[in-house]
């Protein structure tokens, strides 16, 4: 993986109306159909996607569920540290485009996928909605959506890609620098 991101590969955050688009684009040398199962096989994500969990389950259809456990931190010892997060598939046009809803009220993120001139690979672009980009950079939800990405190219690319937290806290430090994150105190 990557330790310092380079500029072309840095979301932006696009200020709307009824709030922001987190854009990404990415030019993976992988074949479309590929690209594809990475981002809707279970196994597949749990190689790549935050939180890199092993118990990943997919619904593949429009009103279908991505679900995955994430660690909760409520304070409660109910459920030994852990909750599930569930997305609902709002869009799906098998292997071009996949669209959930994502953690907060209102917040989707998208994929489309673009196969490349003669073999090339493929064009990622996510884009994540938020409803409050102020929160979203206060939250580093840019700066998460980047890494996993670095992540799913890895893991596309058959390396494994263990969680380093000074890779994430130098792309932290990057963003910060162009007033889409903050950096810890």
């Amino acid at each position: 993986m990557n330790t310092q991101p380079a500029p072309s590969r840095f979301g932006t955050i696009e200020r709307t109306p009824d709030g922001g688009l987190i854009r990404y684009e990415r030019l993976l040398r992988f074949p479309i159909g590929d690209v594809w199962s990475a981002i809707t096989e279970p196994a597949r994500l749990a190689e790549w996607w935050p939180p890199f969990a092993t118990e990943v389950t997919v619904d593949l259809r429009v009103g279908g569920s991505i679900s995955f456990p994430w660690p909760d931190d409520d304070g409660d010892d109910d459920n030994d540290g852990m909750q599930t997060l569930s997305f609902t598939i709002l869009r799906l046009e098998p292997p071009r485009l996949l669209e959930h809803s994502h953690t907060g009220p209102g917040s989707w993120l998208r994929y489309e996928l673009e196969e490349l001139p003669e073999g090339a690979g493929t064009r990622l672009m996510a884009t994540y909605f938020v409803p409050d980009p102020d929160l979203a950079v206060e939250r580093g939800d840019i700066v998460g959506a980047h890494y996993g990405l670095d992540r799913l190219e890895a893991a596309l690319a058959g390396q494994a890609s263990p969680i380093d937290r000074d890779v994430f806290a130098r792309l932290q430090s990057a963003y910060a620098e162009r007033g889409l994150a903050r950096v810890p105190d």
